[in-house]
């Protein structure tokens, strides 16, 4: 890939993805990092995809496998465990504070594999069949881990007092 065709691609992706790390790792410090070997990686890797859409795809898959590698190696990581992660998470966060708060706060109650589900679902809009592959699981698996994250989410939004639309 040359540099031009890079800078595009960083571009387009760049916002995303650091809202997808920020999302599912829930600590600033280790999305920085993550957000950065993804890249690195991407860079790195001679077997990637050649389609745009598909390079999107592998990038997403790249960083979930740095995180799940993360999480592995790293015994002592709790999600939202500390106020200065979770202060880190919202600090960019200015419009519609009280709604934007609530939802992440629900969101930080799933667990990582639940948030990347639902991120990958619906705020970046993949199918099934692409989330699978960058989880590596089944894509049945993908309906039915997704459909169980959807009603947790909904029972936690549920005891915040917010109404399911």
């Amino acid at each position: 890939m040359d540099e031009a065709r890079f800078k595009i691609f960083f571009e387009l992706t760049a916002k995303p993805l650091r809202s997808y790390i920020l999302s599912v790792s829930r600590d600033k410090a280790l999305s920085d990092d993550v957000f950065q070997e993804t890249y690195v990686r991407f860079l790195q890797s001679e077997s990637g995809p050649v389609e745009d859409a598909k390079m999107k795809s592998y990038l997403f898959a790249i960083a979930t496998n740095i995180l799940r590698d993360q999480w592995r190696h790293v015994s002592r990581w709790q999600i939202g465990s500390s106020d200065e992660n979770e202060a880190a998470t919202h600090e960019h966060h200015d419009a519609d504070m009280g709604d934007r708060h609530s939802v992440e706060q629900a969101l930080a109650k799933l667990t990582p594999r639940e948030r990347s589900l639902v991120w990958l679902a619906y705020a970046e809009g993949y199918q099934h069949k692409e989330i699978a592959g960058m989880l590596h699981v089944g894509e049945r698996s993908v309906r039915v881990l997704l459909f169980r994250a959807k009603q947790k989410l909904a029972k936690i939004l549920d005891g915040m007092g917010i109404p399911e639309e």
